[in-house]
């Protein structure tokens, strides 16, 4: 070998070595970005929930309500990110259910189970979103006792015990009268409506509307001299905060109704403002329309 091809060689050699260092400084460098970008939680990849961001969040500037007065179920407030609380429900004990609708689901719903007396008593809770954003609009969890042949009214009567204790007492007889403008007895829903529209919300209206579904709809005298709503075969307590922007009802059948214990007890709540204000982010891969 001549002088000339040796040192060749060596060169060859020496830009071999720093091609296998850089490969390496690249392979060190770019592994742990690939696993920072992988999901840190097995539902960010799953189907039905993958199209979101739990960080993302929604500011409620334009709702005139403090985050501390929120109502909420389970933890779970209008307004929060789907996905961040679906990893919540499943972290106290959850178990989701199947999720139905795939990239275009609009719920998704959680298990929970616990022991009583001789059989079991299941809790549903139920998160309803939007699409495109994520933020949760609507919650209801529903108690049910696997044994549909016991009385649920012992459960009726813990839940309204364990909400009074969280939320305050539900709407009084006396505060439905001074809504109304009525002085005693029964009080029709259309009256009890016509007294509190001029401060709901549009969507406070449209619901209170919803429940107003037949002539006998009303509100009379329940446990405590709480109000009692009667809508169809429901009964429900209701509490609500800035001035009826938010409701959370907690609801059962009449004990003297056909299967009251298929029913349940059915806790729902509702925020109308900041609904609307999910509503009107609308679909942010909306195609612009083009003006020629």
């Amino acid at each position: 070998m001549t002088k000339s091809q040796y040192s060749i060689n060596q060169e060859s050699i020496k830009v071999v070595k720093r091609l296998a260092l850089m490969s390496c400084l690249v392979t060190v460098l770019v592994t742990p970005l690939v696993r920072a970008q992988s999901p840190s939680h097995p539902f960010e990849a799953l189907r039905g929930l993958e199209r979101f961001n739990k960080s993302s969040s929604l500011s409620l500037d334009n709702t005139s309500q403090a985050a501390d007065t929120l109502l909420s179920i389970k933890g779970v407030k209008i307004g929060d990110n789907v996905l961040l609380q679906a990893i919540k429900l499943a972290e106290q004990g959850g178990q989701l259910g199947r999720i139905r609708g795939g990239t275009r689901s609009e719920k998704i719903k959680f298990n929970f189970s616990q022991p009583y007396e001789n059989t079991r008593l299941e809790q549903k809770v139920e998160l309803y979103f939007d699409k495109y954003n994520g933020f949760i609009q609507q919650v209801t969890a529903t108690y049910v006792l696997q044994n549909a042949y016991l009385s649920i009214v012992p459960i009726r009567e813990q839940t309204l015990n364990a909400a009074v204790a969280k939320f305050g007492s539900p709407m009084t007889m006396q505060q439905a009268y001074d809504l109304s403008g009525q002085l005693n007895g029964e009080i029709e829903f259309d009256k009890f409506i016509q007294g509190i529209q001029s401060q709901l919300h549009p969507l406070g209206l449209e619901y209170f509307q919803k429940r107003n579904i037949s002539r006998s709809s009303k509100w009379v005298k329940g446990d405590q001299d709480y109000a009692l709503m009667h809508s169809g075969f429901d009964r429900c307590y209701l509490w609500h905060a800035n001035a009826f922007n938010q409701i959370l009802t907690l609801c059962f059948f009449d004990d003297t109704s056909a299967n009251p214990n298929s029913r349940g007890i059915e806790l729902d709540l509702h925020d109308f403002p900041v609904s609307q204000q999910i509503k009107e982010l609308g679909n942010p891969h909306t195609k612009p329309d083009i003006s020629l």
